[in-house]
């Protein structure tokens, strides 16, 4: 769904690189939120949530209904990456940022551990959350809206991060045209 809409803007504003077809790197409004698989397998068979909320952008909540259960509804801290706080610079484009690659609103989690759910210090789900196969926490260091966040340990998807904060960086994308990183 996001990949399609992300096509579609691509298609309808004409951006192009030289070859024929190819969308840009810098399509609007985010550079570099390009159409892209995960390269991590699908460890678990996570239910659909839906995005209520985005706080900031590392931080959401979402609901889940869950068959035969009252709705649940948690604060989601999304793993390995750590944004710009309010007042810093950068906190509006990343919070943007997260908002329009959740904006379908259906999201799954996957946990650095498949099999346990972990929260964080202030009891927020730590969780990979995808979109459409899209790791939404690898994009956001993709968009170069935050380092590749390594202070609890690098996970089991570092060379991913890796890879798109390296991409980031050498586009100048988000954070690393300023002098905020």
């Amino acid at each position: 769904m996001i990949r399609a809409a992300i096509a579609a803007s691509l298609l309808l504003t004409g951006c192009f690189n030289d070859k024929p077809g190819e969308p840009r790197i810098d399509p609007a409004p985010f550079p570099g939120a390009l159409e892209r698989e995960s390269d991590s397998a699908s460890t678990v068979a996570s239910s659909t949530w839906f995005v209520l909320k985005v706080i900031d952008g590392d931080t959401i909540v979402a609901g889940l209904e869950e068959p035969g259960k009252a709705k649940r509804r948690e604060k989601i801290r999304l793993l390995r990456i750590n944004t710009p706080e309010r007042k810093q610079p950068g906190y509006e484009e990343a919070s943007e940022a997260l908002k329009y690659l959740v904006r379908g609103g259906e999201i799954q989690l996957e946990f650095e551990d498949p099999s346990t759910e972990k929260r964080g210090n202030y009891g927020r789900l730590l969780a990979y959350v995808m979109v459409d196969g899209l790791n939404a926490n690898v994009e956001m260091v993709r968009l170069g809206w935050t380092r590749f966040w390594t202070k609890y340990g690098r996970g089991r998807l570092a060379r991913e991060f890796m890879a798109a904060q390296e991409e980031a960086r050498e586009a100048r994308r988000g954070l690393w045209g300023t002098d905020a990183l």
